[in-house]
Order: C-alpha cells, then structure tokens, then sequence
C-alpha cells in the first residue's frame, strides 16, 4: 500500500507544479507590464522593480495553489485512469478510496502550509509592498498623475487632467492650481485644453508643455477688481529636483489585506464593541428623554396646570418649546448614530471576510481533491486539454462564489462565514455525491425502462 501511496504522490507532483507556474505566470500578467512601465518609462531603479514584481506573488500565490491542487488531481487521476491503471486497482480490490487518501493527505500538507503562508508571511509582504509603493509614489510625482484625480506635485502645486495617456505623456483638460503658502484663499490658477507632461531622469525634472489656456490670478485677494485673466498659445513649467531618492516613510498603519488572522480577529472585535457603544449611546439618548417627559407628566406638576396662571401658562409654553427642541435633537443623534454603527457593521464584515477567505481557500484544497478525483475518471479519455478546461470552469466558478460573497457581505446583505465558505459548501454538495457514486461504478443519471401492467396490446389472452 505504501508503494501505491508513493506512486499516487509521485504522479501528482509534476502536474502540480506544471499547473503552479502556469497559472502563477497567467495571474501575473499585469503586473509583469507593470514592472517593465515602471522600470523602462517611469524611471524607477531596476532593484526597487523587481521587489515589486517580487513582492506582488504574495496575492498571486494564495489563489494559484488551489488550483494547482485541483490541476493536478485531475490530470494525474486521469492519466491513471486512461492507462487503465485504476481499473487494474479495481481488479486488485482497491477502491477509490485508497486513492483518495494519500491525495487528501497531499492536499491537507499544502492546505497547512498555505493557511501558514496566508497568516505570517502574505500580510508582511503585502505591507512592505503597500509601503513601497507609497514611497515610490511620493518620490516620482509623474507615477501618480492620473486621470479625474487632484495630485500634489508640490506642497504649493496640484494638478488635474481628465486624460491622460501614459505612454506619451499628453494630458488634455488640464488644471493647475499654484499656492504660495498652505490655506491661501486667492490662488494662481492655470487651465490649458491639451499639454505634455515628460520627465527627465538626468536631472529630475518634470517638464509641464500647456497649449490654448488661460492664467488666473489675484494679485491682492482684498483688491478684487484687480482680478487678472492671461491667455497665452504655449506656456513651459519645469519642476526642479522631482525625482529623489526613494526614501522608507516609515508607514505602520495596515489595511485588512496587511493583517494576519490575529489582528483581523482583533479588529473586527473592536468595531463590534464600538457598535455596542453607539448603539448604548443611542439608548441613553432615548433614556434622557424620556425622563424628562415623565418629570413633566408627573400629577402634580399636571394638577398645577389646571389652575394655570399667566405666568404659569409662560412657563409651560417654554417648557413645551424646550421638549421640542430635546426631541428633534435626540432624534438627529439616533440618526447620526445609526450612521456610525452601519460603518462599524461594514468594517466589521470586511475584516471578517478577509478572516475567513484567508482560511476558506487553503480548505479549497481538500474540496478541490474530492471534486477532481470522480471528474477525472469519467473524463480520462478526453485527454489533459480538457482536464485542464474542467479545471478552469471549476475554479472560475468557485471564485465568482468568493468574489461575490465578499461583496454581498459588505454590503450587510450576507454573513461574512458563509459568504467566504459558500463556495466550498456548494462544492462538496457536488463532490461528494459524485464520488460515491463513482465508487459504485454508477451513472449520474438512471433512466429506468417503465414496466407494463397487464396484457400488451398486441398480445391476445388464449
């Protein structure tokens, strides 16, 4: 048995790791166009490139291992099957379930070791990658400048284009809005139809070429009259010393991408215990206000009312106009405060999703493991092209659950466990049921030939 085990394992290892890079390098697509324009057109140095590139596999990694698992279940299974070496097992009294037992133990290492990755290393290098990517940005202004976004070039400068293309730099619709210092009311600013934006590695210098626009600027923000429009064909802004060194900013804050299963289960516990705060909040609100609408009620304070005087009649005017006030007022904080638990709600969930997605792929292993076994040896004929489609479909279809359970659950519509376990539920709802019935060597589907009662028509009684 132990010779069959090695032989199972051995069987899996090669298309695992044939599926692991193919699918890797398939994920890591856009960022390899990424590392070549940061590296050839933005001038960022060849070092700082490559740990993005690098440092990107993190993500990349924690989705391509369960689908290797599942590639190589359903090529190695069905290249057995195909060799007509799982019908010699069958022969021999070998059930499907020695084959599943060294390929779920397999699956399980991978899933640990994935669960391991997932929690210590993945949220660090996600971090640093964040960071650098931070750092990058601060130190090549020209990297930020996008489209419909307001960037700072400087402390006294924020540009805005509505387009922009990155290969050659020109922009059209652009604003340019110069302070002199922070909070200045009257800024120069500077509007142009089309323009350039190139840099110079050499010196670090952003070249800013405007055409067909107009300068607008107040000399004396208390002079109003003077206001001064200048229009002007072509007009050149050179920005000295823009690309520097990339220095470390020393970030520390993390988003829910950046912790570990520790710190996501830390965080969601203090969002849940500041929506019990708002939500007491809310209740004392309500509280104060109802006292004092039972301190007003009280029989002998309504007794006076009977025999009111004008003076009296004042008071409880006043008194009315005050309980209002309180009402609209503790009926504005409810609101509010409606409002800040929904957000605890929502950040609950989303570091609860990334929790439990953290832990529902590596198990994704397993379920891929019983899913692949009976497919592929019902399609073992079919030859690796389509083990590998079948591969594709199953996991296009479990990361459309993950997907969109992450954004149902933080919408509020669905628990985040069960948003990020769905996919695997509904999996092993078919899996399981397709294995055992592979086991028994039985159709999916029986068409049972109907049984006549009585005398056919065509027959004739003696």
């Amino acid at each position: 048995m132990r010779l069959l085990n090695r032989h199972l394992l051995r069987a899996t290892v090669g298309p695992f790791l044939f599926g692991l890079a193919t699918i890797t390098f398939l994920m890591m697509i856009d960022n390899l166009f990424r590392y070549v324009d940061m590296f050839v057109s933005k001038g960022v140095p060849f070092t700082v490139a490559t740990k993005v590139l690098i440092l990107s596999l993190g993500f990349t990694l924690a989705l391509s291992v369960p689908m290797s698992v599942l590639i190589a279940v359903l090529m190695s299974v069905g290249q057995l099957a195909g060799d007509n070496e799982i019908t010699a097992m069958k022969a021999s009294g070998i059930s499907l379930f020695a084959i599943l037992r060294p390929l779920l133990l397999g699956a399980a290492i991978i899933a640990v070791g994935l669960t391991a990755f997932n929690h210590y290393i993945y949220p660090e290098s996600n971090h640093t990658l964040v960071n650098l990517l931070h750092d990058i940005r601060r130190s090549r202004p020209m990297l930020e400048i996008r489209a419909q976004v307001f960037t700072d070039l400087s402390d006294g400068m924020t540009i805005h284009v509505a387009t922009k293309d990155d290969r050659t730099g020109d922009v059209t619709d652009v604003s340019l809005i110069e302070k002199e210092k922070p909070g200045e009311l009257g800024p120069r600013v500077t509007t142009a139809k089309t323009g350039r934006i190139t840099s110079d590695r050499a010196t670090g210098a952003i070249t800013l070429e405007l055409f067909d626009g107009e300068i607008h600027e107040l000399p004396d923000p208390e002079q109003p009259e003077k206001y001064q429009v200048t229009r002007f064909g072509r007009q050149i802004i050179v920005l000295q010393d823009q690309h520097q060194g990339i220095q470390d900013s020393g970030r520390q804050a993390r988003g829910d991408r950046e912790m570990n299963l520790t710190d996501l289960k830390e965080a969601a516990r203090s969002q849940q215990q500041q929506l019990l705060d708002s939500r007491q909040h809310i209740v004392n609100v309500n509280a104060d206000v109802v006292q004092s609408q039972y301190r007003l009620l009280n029989p002998a304070r309504r007794g006076l009312s009977a025999n009111a005087t004008p003076a009296r009649s004042a008071e409880l005017s006043a008194q009315l106009g005050a309980t209002r006030r309180k009402l609209d007022h503790a009926a504005s904080q409810a609101r509010a405060q409606v409002t800040v638990a929904d957000s605890h709600i929502r950040r609950s969930n989303k570091f609860m999703v990334e929790y439990h997605k953290k832990l529902a792929i590596p198990v994704a292993c397993l379920v891929f493991t019983v899913v692949g076994i009976p497919l592929a040896v019902t399609t073992s004929r079919s030859g690796k092209g389509v083990s590998v489609s079948l591969a594709m479909a199953i996991y296009v279809f479990y990361y459309l659950c993950l997907v969109g359970g992450e954004k149902l659950s933080d919408r509020g519509f669905l628990d985040p466990a069960l948003a990020m376990w769905a996919g695997n539920i509904l999996l092993l709802l078919v899996g399981v049921p397709l294995f055992w019935r592979a086991v028994r060597e039985t159709t999916y589907v029986r068409l049972r030939r109907p049984r006549w009662r009585g005398h056919r028509p065509h027959e004739v009684s003696p």
